[in-house]
């Protein structure tokens, strides 16, 4: 996941609210003397047994008070080329982003200071470790974090993290469904038979997708009308285990049949006495649709591309729930903009949905959704405008 400032600080100010430091963050005054101490502590916060990203927050004191940075800081480069030029076991190498981000000094309440936060991305490829001693960490040995503690520079993770760390990188440590949601990222896991997919490592987890007899008399949505060919049909899409229906999705197939999408979620927005609605559709990118709709898809079908290409001209693709409260929130605030946008494009003038009244809803709706692509544009631009980046 990628964070703009609002997000961060909101998370770091969560934390440090908590009163002690976990196996998902820690502290540090000021940056470490040298970088081998530094890199030390990124291997421990990358071989977590959780599923969450690491932080360690720059400018905050042992006592959890903000005090910005004073001294020495490190560049995100700097910290990039010391990890690619270590020798990492498979070269499996931490991922990791610098982020500045503005605080309230706990020392002068007016006085609004710099904190540095290194972002330690999740991975299941663990554990992490070196081939080669650097510092004080010897090659082979695997370090990690538990709780607020590190490894002991002359030591080794005991057996039952390192299990839990190799039981991670194997999927082992994840629920069927979780497992199944992370692995349809890695497309070639599945096998396709007959409608359906199996994951060749563990067969019994299967996806497929079923004609929806509930939705058997629905025809088209709004969104069917962006294709060149507005034919829709409805599917079901079950995430099975040892024959068990775990979960059910709704899809749609749409172009005539030349593209297969989880059905976008619904968003409406309103005036405030709720007389005119304008309903749209979206898609957010830590849900599970979003992994679906990737699943899917296959770019390198041209025909599919194309197809995808106008879907997502009239729905909304959000980084993550934050960004789709936020820019809701955006949006309400200049809606008399929203509308006057909405009324004054032309586009999808040509479409017919059967009748002059359902034609008209859907013309609307399609621009409602091009319209909001266009302000969520306008609204990155202007969040990445203000936000702090320090590399």
């Amino acid at each position: 996941m990628k964070y703009n400032e609002y997000n961060l600080n909101i998370l770091i100010e969560t934390f440090l609210t908590q009163h002690r430091e976990s196996d998902q963050w820690d502290v540090k005054e000021e940056w470490h003397e040298n970088s081998a101490d530094l890199i030390k502590d990124i291997i421990c916060f990358a071989n977590t047994i959780h599923d969450k990203d690491c932080y360690i927050i720059f400018g905050v004191n042992d006592e959890l008070k903000v005090c910005g940075m004073q001294n020495k800081r490190y560049k995100q480069s700097d910290i990039l080329d010391t990890l690619s030029n270590l020798q990492f076991a498979g070269d499996i190498v931490p991922q990791i982003e610098l982020k500045t981000i503005s605080m309230q000094s706990s020392y002068a309440p007016y006085d609004v200071v710099d904190v540095d936060v290194l972002i330690i991305y999740n991975t299941n490829m663990t554990p992490i470790y070196l081939k080669k001693r650097y510092g004080e960490m010897i090659q082979g040995c695997i370090y990690s974090r538990i709780g607020d503690k590190n490894t002991q520079n002359n030591g080794n993770s005991d057996m039952g993290q390192i299990e839990m760390l190799w039981r991670k990188r194997l999927g082992l440590t994840k629920p069927p469904f979780e497992y199944i949601m992370d692995s349809l990222s890695r497309k070639l896991e599945w096998r396709e038979y007959k409608g359906s997919w199996y994951n060749i490592y563990k067969p019994e987890y299967v996806v497929r997708n079923n004609w929806d007899v509930d939705n058997q008399l629905k025809t088209d949505d709004f969104y069917s009308y962006s294709q060149v060919n507005e034919s829709t049909h409805f599917y079901t899409l079950e995430i099975i285990v040892n024959n068990t229906v775990l979960e059910e999705y709704q899809t749609v197939s749409l172009d005539g049949g030349r593209l297969l999408v989880p059905v976008p979620e619904l968003g409406v927005f309103s005036e405030w006495n709720k007389s005119d609605e304008k309903y749209y559709r979206y898609y957010i990118e830590e849900n599970d649709r979003y992994v679906i709709l990737k699943f899917l898809y296959n770019p390198e079908n041209s025909e599919q591309r194309i197809a995808y290409d106008n879907l997502l001209k009239i729905v909304l693709i959000y980084k993550s729930d934050d960004e789709r409260i936020s820019f809701e929130s955006y949006v309400k605030q200049s809606y008399s903009d929203f509308v006057r946008r909405i009324e004054s494009c032309n586009e999808f003038d040509n479409i017919g949905a059967g009748d002059p009244y359902r034609t008209m809803v859907y013309k609307q709706q399609l621009r409602v959704g091009a319209v909001l692509n266009e302000m969520l544009k306008e609204y990155r631009e202007m969040i990445n405008g203000n936000s702090s980046n320090f590399e």
